[in-house]
């Protein structure tokens, strides 16, 4: 399947979308939007962003509890959306967190989709390591996948001009969500 500018945005969705959990304890969830400020998406990107705008996708079948925050950059006044792309052709920085009900080994498995998601030839890149102060972090070609404690985050930046640009961009915002994720109840 080759890659488009529709791949973050999808693969997000799809990793979160999962049909609901039966009859667990559900985690609680968190709000992705507090973890990055509307200023650090802008300085990342390089351009304005406006607000996040949070979700609520639910609980996984795994059990996790998913959000998600999109912080998007306005078109130029007099450009028309492009129906063909995500968000119409807008950049966007889309961030989302699921807290497993499990633990550290739960959270993994946002991890493994990724690795898995390459070896299906869902994703053209593999998956490498990154550091961002996460126990665990993977670039995946269009966005970081990390984990910290029993919370797995995945950050990606869509915008114009050289894809390369991406990545230190992501890097750089999952630095500063992993700092501000909650502490594993003691």
């Amino acid at each position: 399947m080759p890659q488009t500018s529709r791949t973050p945005f999808a693969l997000a969705f799809a990793l979160s979308l999962l049909a609901p959990a039966a009859a667990q304890a559900q985690p609680a969830a968190i709000d992705p939007c507090a973890l990055l400020t509307r200023d650090e998406v802008s300085a990342a990107m390089g351009e304005t962003v406006e607000p996040g705008r949070p979700t609520a996708n639910g609980v996984t079948k795994d059990g996790a509890n998913s959000t998600t925050c999109l912080w998007a950059v306005a078109l130029p006044p007099g450009v028309a959306p492009d129906p063909t792309q995500s968000l119409g052709g807008r950049s966007f920085a889309i961030l989302n967190v699921q807290n497993w009900p499990g633990g550290p080994n739960d959270a993994r498995k946002f991890l493994d989709s990724f690795r898995n998601a390459f070896e299906d030839a869902e994703i053209m890149s593999k998956p490498v390591a990154v550091q961002v102060g996460a126990d665990e972090a993977l670039w995946w070609g269009d966005g970081v996948a990390a984990r910290k404690n029993g919370v797995s985050f995945g950050i990606s930046v869509a915008s114009a001009g050289d894809r390369a640009a991406r990545k230190p961009k992501a890097e750089s915002l999952a630095k500063l969500i992993v700092k501000r994720l909650p502490k594993p109840a003691a």
